[in-house]
């Protein structure tokens, strides 16, 4: 089971949507099998809301349908893709965000995890908060690899310090997290993010996959319908699916490499 986290200190860029389609596009086989899956044993999708807003529950309209929030209970929940499912996050979770801070809660994410039958999903998307708070250092002590998006419309020099922060911040939480890669979001050409592009590829693991500024995502969001389907044909859509065999030529090549 490969656990994935998706994370940025930033909020707007896309990490909820991501998430989401990644996810999806997973459960439906728009993808080739994660490395370490055995041909046609396609097995299921989690994903998990650590956010107190929960809007990935909400944009699998699983918000609010139970009266103590997943992340807390561990409970999962189906979806309406029957190879997808959900640990959902809501308000519950500033109190078990507090009392995890307080060690009053011995249930973690890793916890919750180890309880899942050996090979019942093949990969695990965690969608965390845009903060280091105790349910993102959950979540990212949980994690194989971590994701990051950033928009290219709000990023500087002073961003790259920002980014290179939060990378020292994560690998004081997971020194053993591996990072897949920095996805660029809402792309459109302009001065500054061809200025800014280059150089963060000097810097950074990026993702040659970039995903367009599209009213699409905004519809998806909106709608709480998944871009794949919406149409496969729309461009962020087969944006999505081309970031996704990337993401799995990645992870195969970090297991061929034998750092995880």
């Amino acid at each position: 089971m490969i656990k994935i986290a998706i994370y940025s200190l930033k909020g707007g860029v896309g990490k909820t949507i991501t998430t989401a389609t990644l996810a999806h596009l997973y459960a439906t086989r728009r993808s080739p099998l994660m490395p370490g899956t055995e041909r046609k044993s396609w097995n299921r999708v989690l994903v998990i809301d650590c956010d107190s807003q929960g809007n990935l529950s909400q944009y699998f309209k699983r918000y609010g349908e139970e009266q103590e929030c997943g992340l807390q209970s561990g409970r999962i929940t189906g979806t309406d893709w029957a190879k997808l499912d959900i640990i959902t996050g809501n308000m519950d979770l500033y109190d078990w965000e507090r009392a995890l801070y307080e060690r009053k809660s011995t249930t973690n994410i890793q916890e919750i995890l180890k309880d899942i039958e050996p090979g019942e999903y093949d990969v695990v998307f965690m969608d965390c908060p845009p903060a280091m708070n105790m349910l993102t250092i959950n979540a990212l002590c949980a994690a194989d690899y971590l994701i990051i998006p950033i928009r290219l419309d709000a990023f500087s020099t002073h961003g790259l310090t920002e980014l290179e922060q939060q990378l020292q911040d994560v690998k004081a939480v997971n020194p053993f997290l591996h990072l897949l890669g920095v996805l660029i979001t809402h792309d459109e050409r302009t001065q500054l993010s061809e200025e800014a592009e280059p150089i963060l590829r000097s810097r950074f693991p990026v993702f040659n996959t970039k995903i367009s500024r599209s009213r699409w995502v905004v519809d998806s969001t909106l709608m709480q319908t998944p871009l794949a389907e919406l149409g496969m044909n729309l461009k962020p859509a087969w944006q999505y699916r081309k970031l996704l065999k990337e993401i799995i030529v990645r992870i195969g090549q970090h297991r061929k490499d034998g750092t995880i």
